[in-house]
């Protein structure tokens, strides 16, 4: 149990080191220390709903029903549930990994970048 919550506090710090870089790259100056600490929760909530998302949308269909039953399960916690996506077939560390570069990029852009996106995709 202790080597989950270290392991669990490993993964935040990563993600905090991340969305720092991010911040840091984006050039936020003028931004004070307390808002940082913000934006940085913020991000990191939008980051990790995104992985969750796209580790869910990655599972195999056939475990889907298992999978929802394991979350309606109120004592089953968040190392069962990591455990039974890896068990499923996902790579979990390759589609986290490429959520997290699309995260970055995205959030990267500037605006013009993301007109031309968006115009790309209409077209």
């Amino acid at each position: 149990m202790e080597e989950e919550g270290k392991q669990h506090m490993a993964e935040d710090e990563a993600l905090d080191k991340f969305i720092n870089e991010i911040l840091d790259k984006k050039d936020l100056s003028g931004v004070d220390d307390e808002s940082r600490g913000y934006l940085v929760n913020d991000l990191k909530t939008s980051l990790l709903d995104q992985i969750n998302a796209a580790l869910v949308s990655s599972m195999p269909e056939d475990k889907m029903v298992e999978f929802n039953v394991l979350l309606d399960n109120r004592s089953v916690d968040d190392e069962q549930i990591q455990q039974f996506i890896v068990n499923s077939g996902v790579n979990a560390q390759a589609v986290t990994a490429k959520v997290m570069l699309l995260f970055r990029d995205l959030y990267l852009q500037t605006p013009e970048q993301r007109e031309q996106m968006a115009q790309g995709k209409e077209a």
